[in-house]
């Protein structure tokens, strides 16, 4: 009996033990090429697990797979993936990415770039209008961007946000 509790523990041990090598924290540094980016995100690919950089441009993931690949991205600059490959610290320089930067946004009160808006900014593409009998533009993005409604009284059409 007690020989069959201990071979018990020692599998229970081995399998345990060899989740653990699998798995690895993973810690370092998104930066562009003028210093650390705060706020970035860092996700395991296929996953929802990650993280977001500190006001330092550091971040940490634990329980990172050693053959995972680790997604790095920030406004207004190309999101990179970086296999893992057993690495525990990986250092990153994100590009800017000009076509996102220079993004013209209409806005109720004239247009802006994205990098220049003040405020919040929702894009609706054309694959996002609402389908079907459309009677008037305003229908067409109804109901596709958080907080905005739309309603027409009279001749004028107001959103709100």
């Amino acid at each position: 009996m007690k020989i069959m509790l201990l071979k018990n523990l020692i599998m229970v041990a081995a399998f345990l033990s060899f989740g653990i090598a699998q798995a690895q924290d993973v810690s370092g540094t998104v930066s562009d090429a003028s210093g650390p980016l705060p706020g970035a995100s860092v996700v395991i690919k296929g996953t929802t697990t990650g993280a977001q950089t500190d006001f330092d441009g550091n971040y940490a993931i634990s329980g990172v797979p050693e053959d995972a690949t680790l997604i790095f991205s920030y406004i207004g600059y190309a999101s990179q993936e970086v296999p893992v490959n057993g690495q525990s610290t990986l250092n990153i320089t994100l590009q800017e990415d000009a076509q996102a930067l220079d993004e013209v946004v209409i806005i109720g009160y004239g247009s802006t770039t994205i990098k220049d808006a003040t405020g919040s900014v929702t894009a609706v593409k054309a694959e996002d209008f609402n389908g079907g009998v459309i009677a008037s533009p305003e229908q067409l993005i109804q109901g596709k961007s958080a907080g905005v409604q739309i309603s027409q009284s009279s001749g004028d059409l107001w959103c709100r946000g």
